[in-house]
């Protein structure tokens, strides 16, 4: 598997786009992004955080949206977003990313990273795969307003 993981450029946030609304179009999320308001929040990333894309053959076939989060002057990673084309999912590409921002949080001497996920997306598997755990003492809550 020869793969590139490399800093996004604002040339890829359209490509970026249309993988974003491909992949939350789909159950469970059913949640299809208009082009304007993806880019929108790349830019947003790309401010506080880090997007990195990952090429395969010339091809953008995901990416994974980071920052450092100081809490109690202690820094984390908050993995953002991680997403991978759904016809390359299954064949190590989403390790190598996270594996990319371990490596990362290694180098910068932090300890912790933290991620969010749906408990019935696929995704949710696969960080119990390759390691993570449930955070027993966090609990995310949400609330819809009128």
């Amino acid at each position: 598997m020869v793969v590139k993981i490399r800093k996004a450029t604002k040339k890829n946030f359209e490509t970026i786009a249309r993988l974003i609304n491909k992949e939350y179009s789909k159950h469970p999320y059913n949640e299809p992004w208009k082009k304007e308001n993806a880019i929108r929040t790349l830019n947003y990333f790309s401010k506080i955080g880090s997007i990195r894309v990952l090429i395969n053959v010339n091809k953008i076939i995901g990416f994974i949206i980071f920052r450092i989060e100081n809490y109690n002057d202690r820094d984390a990673i908050m993995i953002e977003e991680l997403i991978v084309d759904s016809d390359f999912q299954g064949k190590g590409f989403g390790k190598k990313l996270i594996e990319f921002v371990e490596d990362y949080a290694r180098h910068k001497k932090i300890k912790k990273i933290w991620l969010i996920a749906s408990r019935d997306a696929p995704a949710y598997n696969f960080y119990e795969k390759i390691g993570y755990k449930l955070c027993k003492r966090i609990v995310m809550f949400d609330k819809a307003l009128k």
